[in-house]
């Protein structure tokens, strides 16, 4: 079985037809935050449910200190399992210094703090990709060697600046979400998939160590949006990693690194 470390299924619509998708074979979903989200609504849907793992976020253009009040609760309460962040849509770089407190939160309940790392989705058309590029977690991973993070999506299209730096930093993990955006046709996607496997493949051949540091992900958000896939995502990792390795993308390494209970 299988889960599901990046996906956006927080309400009734999108939750059905992802699981109509996944055909039973996604157990547990950790549902990423995204500063926009209301939390309390995120964790009533998510308690109603089995298997949902809530990751909070943070506003960083609001009141930071009195938001980590509330996700220190959260925390204690083992209500959520992260922490992720916008740095391409909110105009920050990952070592800015207000940055410090929620990474230092993260490590107090040595749970992960997440980065949205490389391209976006954005109709709005106003992020800003600088804020974006993974190289900037570095400086963050080496000052809190103890704080858990993730490079969401393994960076991309910034695949071996990723890999270099999970490699790097102990402490640092990536996921293969986001990528396999919805195709006008069977053989786009599988061109795109193709592509995507040997990009990968090019960057586990310099940086080996990194296959046991990713995890599976979809960045699954709806039916009306081109992130919308799931199966080409299972489809790459039986194509990447071994049969020996796929226990660990697939739902291993999500367990140990979002200290989900045990069991599929």
């Amino acid at each position: 079985m299988i889960i599901d470390a990046h996906a956006h299924i927080n309400e009734e619509g999108r939750y059905k037809t992802y699981f109509e998708k996944a055909e039973g074979k996604i157990s547990k979903v950790v549902l990423m935050g995204w500063y926009k989200y209301d939390i309390e609504e995120v964790l009533s849907f998510a308690a109603k449910k089995e298997g949902l793992y809530v990751i909070g976020s943070v506003d960083v253009g609001g009141d930071i200190k009195k938001q980590l009040e509330r996700l220190d609760t959260l925390f204690e309460e083992k209500k959520i399992f992260g922490i992720k962040l916008c740095p391409g849509y909110q105009f920050f770089y990952p070592s800015d210094k207000k940055i410090y407190p929620i990474a230092e939160l993260c490590q107090k309940y040595n749970k992960p703090l997440i980065f949205h790392s490389g391209d976006v989705y954005n109709p709005e058309k106003d992020a800003i990709l600088k804020y974006a590029h993974p190289m900037h977690i570095d400086e963050l991973a080496v000052k809190y060697r103890k704080c858990t993070i993730i490079i969401s999506h393994f960076g991309f299209p910034y695949i071996l600046e990723t890999a270099n730096i999970v490699s790097k930093n102990d402490n640092v993990y990536t996921d293969i979400s986001g990528t396999l955006d919805a195709c006008t046709s069977q053989e786009e996607m599988e061109d795109k998939l193709n592509h995507y496997i040997q990009d990968l493949k090019r960057a586990f051949s310099y940086f080996p160590d990194v296959k046991e540091k990713t995890m599976f992900g979809t960045d699954y958000s709806g039916e009306d949006t081109p992130l919308r896939e799931i199966e080409p995502y299972i489809k790459f990792v039986q194509n990447v990693f071994t049969k020996e390795e796929q226990e660990n993308v697939f739902y291993k390494l999500a367990e140990s690194v979002y200290g989900l209970s045990s069991g599929i």
